[in-house]
């Protein structure tokens, strides 16, 4: 059985295939094309649907279509396979996940998105991780204002510290949420702040 990992961040796609914790298989792709690169994920890898025994992804903040691509395939294969363990996670709260402290951090999409961001602030600690503020969108001007925040995107024109998302982080978030009962239906779930991503003006 094997565990599965994607992370998708608007053209950038990266995929793992664990087997007992031990990465056997990776795929990175920077184009549009989802289902196309999915489908070559399995045929490249050799394994099956029904061999995946947990599904770890990123559901939001993103583009519309991977968060939408990804959480179609992850309620089928729970409702063909109940069994399997589905674990989505939200991408500010992975990134602030990976630093001990308290931080803010923001995520700009492409170049044409950086008018707005989207922004949280999280605590962590050895034992907890609190969320402070969650998610909401902000202006240019406002997170200029912020100090130093971790970011993803594409990089704006004050100072940040940028992130760039691992395998390692995926693991150890994935299981804190496993461990502590954070698990979300995913029968029920939506793909994380669309309607705040396409629809609010800042």
């Amino acid at each position: 059985m094997f565990d599965v990992y994607i992370y998708t961040f608007y053209n950038e796609t990266k995929y793992w295939i664990l087997k007992e914790k031990e990465e056997i298989f990776k795929l990175e792709v920077n184009q549009i094309q989802i289902s196309e690169n999915f489908y070559d994920l399995f045929e490249q890898s050799g394994i099956d649907f029904k061999d995946i025994k947990t599904l770890t992804f990123i559901n939001g903040p993103g583009s519309f279509t991977s968060l939408r691509f990804f959480l179609t395939f992850a309620k089928a294969l729970k409702v063909s396979s109940p069994d399997v363990q589905i674990i989505p996670l939200n991408m500010l709260e992975l990134i602030a996940f990976s630093k001990l402290g308290t931080h803010d951090v923001i995520m700009g999409g492409s170049r044409e998105f950086l008018k707005f961001f989207h922004h949280g602030i999280y605590k962590r600690t050895e034992e907890s991780f609190k969320i402070l503020q969650d998610v909401k969108l902000i202006s240019y001007d406002e997170a200029s204002n912020i100090k130093n925040p971790l970011f993803l995107g594409v990089k704006p024109n004050f100072e940040v510290k940028e992130y760039n998302i691992n395998l390692k982080d995926m693991m150890a978030f994935s299981e804190y949420k496993l461990k502590n009962n954070q698990i979300d239906n995913i029968l029920s779930l939506t793909p994380y702040y669309y309607k705040q991503f396409v629809t609010k003006k800042v």
